[in-house]
């Protein structure tokens, strides 16, 4: 054997060492021992010198052969069959852990932690946009002049007469029709007495509006109009009750309609109503004629055609008003008849021609109006809106409570979605006329009334 060949053994021999020794050294981290080879044991190994004694890289091993050099996959099947750990693969990207070794949690939000917390954020958003809205809601509603139900009014014995009364020459109507008309009243008292008419899914608001000049003052409730929302039908129906109507008024007797409120206020006047037609009020809301002037001013107007007839009139009770206000009786004359955006005194002194079309004609003159109050009032600006219910709302009186209050602002936008109808009692096709007592009156059939009334809003 020569040299070359020896040299070729011992190499083999130094590589298995080097092999066998670094397989231990593994062991013995993994089993936690400390290795055992020192740190200048690596002195100790031989070194291949060349014939004239300079030092010599050893030769690779053999690509072939049975020395040869093992592949990357030979190491680690190696590895594996004498326990050794397995190294890292090329593009792994985690280690992994050691036999034994416990998995670490890493501590952060679950899925359902965020979930619960983003219900919670979403919660409390809503929650606060809902009490900003409930209370600018609550804001107006105590703006509201609200009455209890036990609210009381003097009942009076006599009221001054009406100005019309004393300014015309009118014999009273026979005696016979005077005695029948009372006939009829007392017979329609006692069959309202059994059962009103009413309905759960009906609220009925009584709206009056007085001459009075101020809120303690009483007047005469010259316009009536009840505001019926039928829910179940989906329907608003507005009935105005002629001032002049022949009714027979609790604590009082007979006389004029619109007499029942200066004689013991609201409730004497709900009274009156349910007890002549037999349907159930179930709140009111005042105003005097002075509020309604600034609520139209609140508005911008109201869009009116103004006939040559109305004009003349139109324009005194302008200057009449104006006079009252301490303000110039000129300021707000029309020239001619046309279409205009009337101001508060000009709409005002409107709704209240008398002269022009009998009382019927009087009645939807404020029904023309208040139509057009809830055209204007829809499409306010939020600014606008603000001012107009600021400016109207201090001077509204009502019974109703602030739950109910509430309750109809939140559905405001679907009553006013609903079919809207109008009629007014007694209507042109059948009443009387007649002078009782030197009042021009009229008197109407209470049976036909109540049954229009009954299909109307209940139907």
């Amino acid at each position: 054997m020569d040299n070359d060949e020896k040299d070729l053994i011992k190499d083999n021999d130094i590589e298995a060492t080097k092999e066998i020794s670094a397989i231990d050294f593994s062991n013995e981290i993994t089993n936690n021992k400390e290795p055992s080879h020192k740190v200048g044991d690596h002195e100790k190994r031989p070194v291949r010198r060349g014939a004239n004694g300079e030092h010599r890289r050893p030769n690779r091993r053999p690509e072939h052969g049975p020395n040869r050099r093992p592949s990357g996959d030979r190491k680690r099947d190696l590895q594996h069959s004498q326990g050794a750990p397995d190294r890292v693969r090329r593009g792994d990207q985690k280690k992994r852990p050691a036999q034994g070794a416990k998995k670490i949690k890493k501590k952060g939000w679950s899925k359902k932690k965020k979930a619960i917390l983003i219900a919670s954020i979403v919660i409390g958003f809503l929650l606060i946009v809902i009490g900003i809205i409930v209370g600018v809601i609550y804001h107006y509603i105590n703006m509201i002049d609200i009455v209890t139900d036990d609210e009381s009014f003097e009942l009076l014995s006599s009221i001054e007469p009406d100005e019309r009364d004393k300014n015309h020459s009118l014999p009273d109507s026979p005696e016979e029709d005077k005695k029948a008309l009372e006939e009829a009243l007392r017979r329609n008292l006692e069959e309202n007495e059994k059962e009103l008419m009413s309905d759960d899914n009906v609220f009925n608001i009584l709206l009056i509006g007085c001459d009075a000049r101020n809120k303690e003052g009483r007047g005469r409730s010259d316009s009536m109009i009840l505001l019926s929302i039928n829910k179940e039908k989906e329907k608003v129906v507005m009935t105005s009750f002629l001032r002049d109507t022949w009714v027979s008024i609790p604590d009082v007797g007979p006389q004029r309609l619109n007499a029942a409120y200066v004689f013991g206020g609201p409730k004497l006047l709900i009274r009156t109503i349910q007890s002549n037609f037999g349907i159930r009020i179930d709140k009111y809301a005042r105003v005097n004629f002075y509020s309604f002037m600034e609520a139209i001013d609140a508005i911008g107007g109201v869009d009116i055609e103004v006939t040559d007839e109305e004009l003349e009139y139109l324009n005194d009770y302008s200057r009449h008003q104006n006079k009252l206000l301490g303000l110039d009786t000129e300021k707000d004359i029309l020239q001619k008849a046309g279409k205009y955006t009337l101001n508060g005194v000009q709409a005002l002194a409107y709704a209240r021609i008398r002269y022009v079309g009998t009382d019927f004609a009087r009645t939807q003159r404020q029904r023309t109006v208040m139509n057009e109050i809830f055209r204007k009032a829809k499409n306010l600006s939020l600014t606008e809106l603000n001012d107009f219910l600021e400016k109207v709302l201090p001077n509204v009186t009502t019974n109703l409570e602030k739950g109910e209050i509430f309750s109809m602002i939140l559905h405001a936008s679907s009553y006013l979605s609903y079919e809207r109808t109008e009629q007014s009692i007694p209507n042109l096709r059948s009443f009387k006329n007649m002078v009782i007592d030197g009042m021009m009156v009229l008197g109407i059939d209470f049976d036909k009334y109540k049954a229009e009334l009954k299909q109307s809003i209940y139907g």
